[in-house]
């Protein structure tokens, strides 16, 4: 050893001469960073510095540390101002890790590693939850999970995010220790971090109005609103693009997001280009990228008559009711219900096609496609569309179809099967049945006669049984803005592209419409069997005894008397309607009839205490008014008739009687009635002109008196 004088050991840094227990030897291999730091390429073995001027060194390692612990967001801060030598010991590349020693009331979970952060189970196969997600979820509800936070896999979707019944589980676990204080305590990098994701999210956000690329960007919510499909579903359509390229303004699942959004919204490409932050033109590329990659890969697979044989029509999509009214018994045919849709589109400029386009039945310019559904509401296939003139009805259509064989329909649809089609069809009914396809059609009221039979009218309410499925699927479809408004004259070569789209995606991601119940559809389609095999008799006693002639016979019933009418329930009501849409219609009805006592206007008859008479008001024609009569004895509904077109029918009745039914049976008991509001009080009537004297008229007449 050296000797002890201080003289001896000067320092190498400050050149003073520190005291024996001020001295460090400066020739180890701990000292490599700082003799580094000096500059000391050769160093003795009594080169020595003082305390004061080590102390120096090491604190300004350790703000290096803090520093850079801030820029790369770890926990864990190692030195990078100086490179290790090749050979070091532990001591030099010990990390030196930032303590948490800043609380924040703020609830955090996730410290054990052995439990699910959500469920709260013991698993052996839990995962951990990255930064992001950590995060993410912490922005959504509040509730910091630790980073190494585990979850069981029930949890996460396919792209590792939480479930949303799992984030409204953290929610709640929020929301309950609120009132409960909660602390968390952060360091440094934990804060920075925190703070750099919420603030890239924030800029994220701005950026792109709708974000369709992160799982965390739109809720499930979100994407039923705006695409009319849920957030797993629109994975599954993505799953099917095979050659769309994404781009630096917009990726796969942002092109294929515009498409339907547009579609679902009936958006402008200008408003969707500030929705998505995208060019005008970068709009119209991505959609017509997603529509040619769609239409050759997505919509072949669910619509169309090539992609289900006509055995699964039959067993998985016809409803039992269709087969006991139409199947005759003996085999099971196809049944499909045809009927033509409207997209109406602007006014062209091209004369010719101008006139072609003009539809004379709804007024303006149009074009028409043909819609083919089970009778469950299953799209079997879209054909068309069509010009909207009179070359161009639904009868005309249908024989194209069937004479260009357009899918091979011809082949698809075999002998006996049956097409249930309106009124528009007749003149193809002959064509039909030439080709051994059974057509079934409400039946036409014949010139000069006002009122169905009971027999047509029988009939053609077991073909509207079957029949409302295709108005209610071409609603659907209109669910999709884009085909309800006005489609631009430069989209009408893609119409059919777009509605095929749509069909398919009610196809294979919507639930069907109505499927039945084979035991209920069983005793529903015997009794409107037999119930069509009768006549209506007390429409044969309004004209034996001239009920309808004996006007002075009936008198208004007064609100102090008592009608022994009998009570019906909901079910009753449905049992003698056959159906709910009568029911609707009879609420409005009612709301109309009532007069200011908040009665009907019902008629009585001395003479004929089981029958009561009621005029109704036509909710088409204000200058036409029905009469109707209903039956009943013993406390049950016996009979009923209606002077209008339909109302001679058994099976059920019209809105008509329905009406009277539901508010002296169930109503008038129940209170049970929802009134219609009536705006006729916020508009002003020119037919109304107040009696209102002239001011020099009366100033006249008093210089006269």
């Amino acid at each position: 050893m050296p000797g002890d004088g201080p003289k001896q050991y000067p320092c190498v840094s400050c050149g003073k001469r520190p005291k024996a227990h001020q001295r460090r030897f400066i020739k180890g291999p701990s000292y490599q960073l700082f003799r580094q730091h000096l500059g000391l390429a050769i160093c003795e073995d009594n080169d020595v510095t003082c305390t004061n001027c080590y102390s120096k060194f090491h604190k300004s390692i350790h703000k290096n540390h803090f520093e850079k612990s801030i820029e790369t967001d770890d926990d864990t801060i190692k030195d990078q101002d100086y490179e290790p030598p090749a050979k070091s010991s532990k001591s030099d590349t010990k990390s030196v890790k930032s303590p948490n020693v800043i609380p924040l009331p703020i609830l955090s979970s996730g410290k054990s590693h052995s439990a699910c952060v959500i469920c709260k189970k013991r698993n052996s196969r839990l995962l951990t939850l990255t930064t992001e997600r950590r995060h993410h979820i912490f922005v959504l509800t509040g509730h910091l999970l630790l980073s190494g936070a585990r979850c069981c896999n029930s949890h996460l979707m396919p792209d590792c995010s939480l479930k949303d019944d799992a984030i409204k589980c953290l929610e709640s676990m929020s929301l309950s220790s609120r009132s409960v204080h909660s602390t968390t305590y952060f360091n440094k990098t934990d804060i920075c971090s925190l703070i750099s994701t919420i603030r890239a999210a924030a800029i994220r956000n701005q950026k792109n109005r709708l974000d369709f690329d992160t799982s965390c960007g739109l809720s499930d919510t979100d994407y039923m609103n705006l695409t009319g499909i849920s957030r797993a579903d629109f994975d599954d359509v993505v799953s099917h693009v095979q050659s769309i390229r994404a781009t630096k303004n917009r990726s796969i699942r942002t092109c294929i997001a515009l498409l339907l959004v547009k579609l679902r919204t009936g958006l402008s490409n200008r408003m969707l280009s500030t929705l998505f932050n995208i060019e005008k033109c970068g709009v119209r590329r991505a959609i017509t990228s997603a529509r040619r990659e769609l239409t050759e890969t997505f919509t072949p697979k669910y619509v169309g008559f090539g992609h289900i044989s006509r055995e699964q029509i039959i067993q998985d999509h016809t409803r039992p009711l269709a087969q006991e009214l139409f199947g005759n018994g003996m085999h099971n045919p196809a049944i499909l219900v045809v009927d033509g849709t409207y997209v109406f589109i602007q006014k062209s400029n091209n004369f010719k096609f101008q006139r072609r386009s003009y539809s004379q039945h709804k007024n303006r310019p149009l074009v028409k496609p043909m819609v083919i559904v089970s009778t469950t509401g299953y799209i079997v296939s879209v054909l068309g569309p069509y010009f909207a003139d009179h070359k161009n009805n639904d009868a005309s259509i249908l024989k194209h179809n069937f004479q260009t064989n357009m899918e091979n329909i011809k082949d698809w649809l075999q002998q006996d099967d049956v097409l249930i089609v309106d009124r528009g069809f007749r003149d193809s009914i002959s064509f039909l049945e030439s080709l051994g396809i059974q057509a079934q059609m409400p039946a036409f009221l014949p010139k000069g006669q006002k009122q169905h039979t009971a027999d047509e009218a029988n009939s053609s309410r077991l073909v509207t049984k079957i029949r409302w499925i295709v108005e209610s699927v071409n609603g659907r479809l209109k669910q999709w803005k884009y085909l309800q408004n006005v489609v631009p004259n430069t989209q009408i070569p893609y119409i059919r592209e777009y509605v095929c789209l749509i069909a398919a995606l009610c196809n294979k991601y919507r639930d069907p419409l109505n499927t039945g119940n084979p035991e209920s559809d069983q005793i529903l389609a015997a009794k409107m069997k037999y119930l069509a095999s009768q006549t209506n008799k007390l429409q044969e006693r309004v004209e034996s005894e001239e009920l309808h002639r004996r006007i002075k016979a009936w008198t208004p019933m007064n609100a102090t008397d008592t009608l022994d009418f009998p009570l019906l329930s909901e079910e009753e009501l449905l049992n003698l309607t056959v159906g709910v849409y009568q029911l609707k219609l009879a609420k409005s009805y009612t709301a109309e009839h009532k007069n200011d006592d908040g009665d009907y206007n019902i008629m009585v008859n001395n003479d004929i205490p089981d029958v009561l008479r009621v005029r109704i008001q036509s909710r088409h024609i204000s200058s036409k008014q029905y009469f109707l009569w209903i039956e009943h004895s013993l406390g049950a509904i016996t009979g009923w008739y209606c002077q209008c077109r339909a109302g001679a029918r058994v099976v059920g009745v019209c809105a008509h009687v329905a009406s009277v039914l539901w508010y002296l049976g169930h109503e008038r008991h129940t209170h049970s009635a929802r009134s219609t509001q009536d705006w006729s009080q916020y508009l002003e009537d020119a037919s109304v002109i107040p009696e209102v004297m002239d001011s020099s008229e009366s100033d006249q007449s008093g210089t006269e008196e």
